[in-house]
């Protein structure tokens, strides 16, 4: 052993070499004790707080909701919301259409109480690994700002969301920095983040149960209209009010589907009611109820797709209140109608039934 501890003693280079590495590694150990303490110092010191100091008691005040997000090569696509005298929002892009008051709600709400959870970097060139490029530089971050006129109450670019999405207590996170500061953070809350303005529209369209249509007129007005009836709310299925003779239908399920098609709808998109005009021999639609209300659909093609309008009226004094609130909502804009429900809509007698043959009246027979 003492041999040994002699030769180390008298090689110089292997010494020196061993007293490097040592003090390397204290070093190195040093550094790895700081920056856990400078660590844990700033996360016990920083305490979450607001992003926007104040603003959940001046939402009231804010009348306009403007989202930018990027389009690509520098586009961008602006999605403006706003409130008129009446406390109604619209989504201007669409001429006003109502905008979907949960959606605006949270906004609101979401701005107002986010909060700075975690510092991260104020270095400007790692904003794009963050998602907090703006949308003007071809970023991926949607600018989020409020007002109240022509004065700025807010304005936040939100980024990614992390492979954590929610902290402790489930409030959702994601990177966010304010307009205008290169400081970014970890933040907590929830925003709606749809960068399309039809994803805020009002989705709310034809309202009327199955249970209260007692009739459907497809082709209304025409020599050949389709009229689809049920004899009692509690009926089961359509039937074909005018069968051709020698024709017969083609179940109650195809004859279903055409006459609850405009009930269970969506739209695909709206427009102001000016906007497109409808031939006169337009295909129509008509949809009664048991109590007297009639809804008429006029429809017209537009950039290859169907449109439609509304009107509506009641002979009873409920039907005609329920025919005020449709042409109150309904009639000032135009619709545009998915393919599926377009399709159904326009279903001739033709297509609905079939050429009626011997196995056909030996079930009448037996009837």
């Amino acid at each position: 052993m003492a041999a040994s501890t002699a030769s180390f003693m008298d090689n110089k280079p292997l010494r020196n070499l061993v007293l490097l590495a040592a003090a390397t590694a204290l070093v190195l150990l040093a550094a790895i004790v700081a920056v856990v303490n400078d660590e844990s110092s700033v996360r016990a010191n920083f305490v979450p707080h607001p992003l926007f100091d104040g603003l959940a008691t001046r939402l009231d005040r804010v009348d306009r909701i403007v989202y930018t997000s990027s389009r690509g090569m520098g586009g961008e696509e602006i999605v403006s919301l706003r409130r008129n005298d009446e406390g109604v929002w619209g989504v201007e892009p669409r001429g006003g259409y109502p905008a979907n008051e949960e959606l605006v709600r949270n906004v609101l709400l979401g701005m107002g109480n986010i909060e700075a959870y975690e510092p991260r970097t104020a270095n400007a060139e790692w904003h794009r690994n963050l998602g907090l490029m703006k949308p003007e530089d071809i970023g991926t971050a949607v600018r989020i700002e409020l007002f109240n006129g022509d004065e700025r109450m807010a304005g936040l670019l939100v980024g990614k969301v992390p492979e954590r999405a929610v902290d402790v207590k489930g409030e959702g996170l994601v990177y966010v920095r304010r307009d205008g500061e290169d400081q970014t953070w970890l933040a907590r809350g929830r925003l709606p983040l749809h960068k399309g303005a039809f994803d805020w529209l009002d989705q709310t369209f034809v309202d009327i149960p199955r249970e209260e249509v007692a009739r459907v007129t497809l082709w209304a007005g025409t020599e050949r209209p389709v009229v689809l009836e049920r004899a009692a709310p509690d009926a089961a299925d359509f039937t074909l009010a005018n069968m051709p003779q020698g024709r017969v239908s083609r179940g109650a399920a195809v004859l279903n589907r055409s006459a609850e098609a405009l009930l269970e709808a969506g739209f695909d998109d709206v427009a102001p009611t000016d906007a497109l005009d409808m031939p006169e021999d337009g295909p129509r639609v008509t949809v009664e109820t048991f109590d007297g209300l009639m809804l008429t659909m006029h429809m017209g093609g537009q950039g290859g797709a169907l449109w439609a309008k509304f009107a509506a009226e009641g002979e009873s004094e409920e039907a005609a209140l329920r025919a005020e609130d449709l042409n109150r909502r309904l009639s000032p804009w135009t619709y545009k109608l998915p393919q599926e429900v377009s399709g159904q809509l326009t279903q001739t007698i033709d297509v609905l039934t079939r050429e009626a043959g011997p196995a056909d009246a030996m079930f009448d027979q037996a009837e």
